[in-house]
């Protein structure tokens, strides 16, 4: 028995869809980065006093500063618009969902969000910190020069990386429940998936120290043996 609204669908009928979806998502974006961008500035400000109290930062060319507050705007507005990111994925693929299997992931998407601010806030107020503390004992007493844009890239790219890796078991249930991956799967492709962090980690955390590369690795792989310990307990209570 198939899905209640599931049907076959050509593939531009597909297509037109998901572009529809993904030009609403991008619509908000847009008008979500045109408001918060009016007061980034300020925003910044204190996002950096919290990850690097009594300490200058500095803007080394013209356009610099405007791509910073671009940015940080963007993943201000990320946070926000995120639980509308996520409703309309489930949109889009609800028709191919059975009753109980909407149920399931209706259930667990508030989930998805409230693990992601956990994340991105033990990543903005305890880890952060601390990376740049240990990585500033590097400079050998001397002041750092601290450019907004290496900085704060760098801070963001940690803490995003917190947010979605506390996405991963909640996911990878929602996955195992409607039949896309099994427990099997997760424990074939760990290896992969840990080489791939690590090779992802060290391109865009800018930590010399190799601390965050480590912290990020580590949280991967505890939240991905985690979904693969929900994952056979979700499988038994399917298969009981």
């Amino acid at each position: 028995m198939k899905p209640p609204e599931d049907r076959e669908m050509p593939l531009e009928e597909h297509l037109a869809e998901l572009r529809k979806r993904v030009l609403r998502v991008f619509l908000v974006f847009v008008v979500g980065i045109a408001i918060v961008f009016r007061f980034s500035g300020d925003m910044i400000k204190t996002f950096w006093s919290q990850i690097l109290p009594d300490t200058k930062v500095y803007v080394v060319t013209p356009t610099e500063w405007f791509m910073v507050q671009l940015v940080f705007s963007f993943v201000s507005v990320l946070i926000i618009v995120y639980p509308y990111l996520v409703y309309e994925l489930y949109q889009f693929a609800k028709p191919g969902l059975y009753d109980h299997e909407r149920k399931f992931v209706k259930t667990f998407l508030p989930f998805s969000y409230v693990l992601f601010l956990v994340g991105m806030a033990l990543g903005y107020f305890v880890i952060v910190p601390r990376v740049f503390n240990i990585s500033m004992l590097f400079s050998m007493g001397s002041e750092p020069f601290l450019t907004a844009k290496k900085t704060l890239y760098s801070a963001l790219r940690i803490i995003m990386a917190f947010g979605l890796s506390f996405q991963i078991p909640v996911f990878c249930v929602i996955a195992v429940k409607i039949g896309l991956i099994s427990s099997k799967w997760l424990k074939d492709k760990r290896w992969i998936v840990y080489l791939a962090v690590f090779i992802i980690a060290t391109n865009l955390t800018l930590d010399i120290s190799g601390i965050s590369q480590v912290i990020v690795l580590a949280l991967v792989i505890v939240m991905y043996e985690l979904s693969i310990f929900l994952a056979k307990l979700m499988e038994k209570d399917i298969y009981s």
